[in-house]
Parts: C-alpha cells; sequence; structure tokens
C-alpha cells in the first residue's frame, strides 16, 4: 500500500525534486537527467516520483517556471525599490536619468539569476523542445496566460512609457542573453564586464 504522506511532507518532497533536478539540469542537462537519478538524491521510491509528477519534464517544466517567475519578481520589485529610494513618480514623463547604473546593476543580477540556473541550459532549443514536446497542451496555454500577466510588470509598463515596444526589448536581452553564453570564449574575467557594457547601452536608450 502507497505511503500517505502529510502536506507538509509533500512539499517537502516537491521542493527537493525541484531543488535535484534544477542542478541536474545544469550537471548533465535535459536529456540525462532520469527520474531514477532524481529519486535517488532525493531519497524517495520511484513510485512515489508518480504521486506528484506524471513525467519527468512535466517537473522540468515546472522548475524553470519557477526560475522565470523568479526572474520576473525580481526585475518588477527591483524597478519599485530604484523608484522608492529616487523618489520617481511612476508617470509617462519620470526622469531617470540620474537611475542608469541602478538600472544596470538590476538587469545584471536578473541575468545572473538566469546563468545561476537551469534557464541557462534550457536556452539550448534542443534542449527545451525535449521537454515541451511532451508536456500537454492546456497545460502550456495555462502558462503561457501567467506568462502574459508577469510579463506584463512594471519594467515593461516602463519601456512602453518610455516610447520602447516592449517585444523588442525583451528581444534585445534575450539577444545579450545568448550571448553571453559564450562565457569561455569571451573569458572569465571579462564575461560580466563586457555584459555590463551592452546592458548599460540599452539602458541609456531607455532613460534618454
Amino acid at each position: 500500500m502507497p505511503k500517505i504522506y502529510s502536506e507538509k511532507e509533500k512539499q517537502q518532497i516537491i521542493a527537493k525534486l525541484k531543488e535535484e533536478a534544477n542542478r541536474l539540469m545544469q550537471e548533465k542537462g535535459v536529456k540525462k537527467t532520469t527520474v531514477d537519478e532524481l529519486v535517488k538524491r532525493v531519497g524517495i521510491p520511484k513510485g512515489t516520483f508518480y504521486l506528484f509528477y506524471p513525467s519527468k519534464e512535466m517537473l522540468l517544466y515546472d522548475v524553470s517556471q519557477d526560475f522565470h517567475k523568479k526572474v520576473d519578481t525580481y526585475l518588477n520589485d527591483g524597478m519599485l525599490r530604484i523608484m522608492q529610494e529616487k523618489n520617481i513618480s511612476p508617470d509617462q514623463n519620470a526622469d531617470f536619468s540620474s537611475c542608469v547604473e541602478e538600472l544596470t546593476d538590476l538587469i545584471l543580477g536578473a541575468m545572473r539569476i538566469t546563468y545561476s540556473s537551469c534557464l541557462s541550459v534550457l536556452m539550448n532549443p534542443e534542449s527545451i523542445n525535449l521537454i515541451l514536446s511532451k508536456i500537454p497542451v492546456e497545460v502550456l496555454e495555462r502558462h503561457r496566460l501567467e506568462d502574459r500577466v508577469l510579463g506584463d510588470g512594471i519594467f515593461e509598463e516602463f519601456a512602453r512609457k518610455r516610447g520602447f515596444d516592449a517585444e523588442k526589448l525583451i528581444g534585445a536581452f534575450l539577444m545579450i542573453i545568448f550571448g553571453g553564453l559564450y562565457k569561455r570564449e569571451i573569458g572569465e574575467d571579462n564575461w560580466e564586464g563586457s555584459m555590463r557594457i551592452l546592458i548599460k547601452g540599452i539602458v541609456l536608450q531607455l532613460v534618454g
């Protein structure tokens, strides 16, 4: 008879599964992340895994969504903090020219979250497609709707008020993120400084 878990135990198991899934994706990639390895690291029977997730891919997708939300929340909270510290009113004519360094640091911080998580692995089209091909259509649609709400945060609203197409702005940052995957070619010592120059260039256009 399957073990009955309390709500607290369920939450602890899910948290551990997500933690190890994030680690394994970064260590071995999507294809080599297996249910067998996950349950071994978490210390649960294999059958227990399927009480929480119907597939490995569903767990990996959930983990990627968690980090996506973490980045979005980090940006929105950071924008609010900067506005409060600088006493900036959230209107169309607000002057952010004194916030270039703060905004650059904020965006660089969001990219650090990205590169230190499984999101960096999922920038590879083959990796993300391995996951998406196994996710039910209704789940993908639900998350797309959630992403649309999350994406409509204070940072994107700020861009629109400054006359920028939010989609193109996000595209510009994505180009920087993908370029950042060549850390080894750029050089470990140069990577963050190079990234900062690119980000600051976009910020200067936003606040100019």
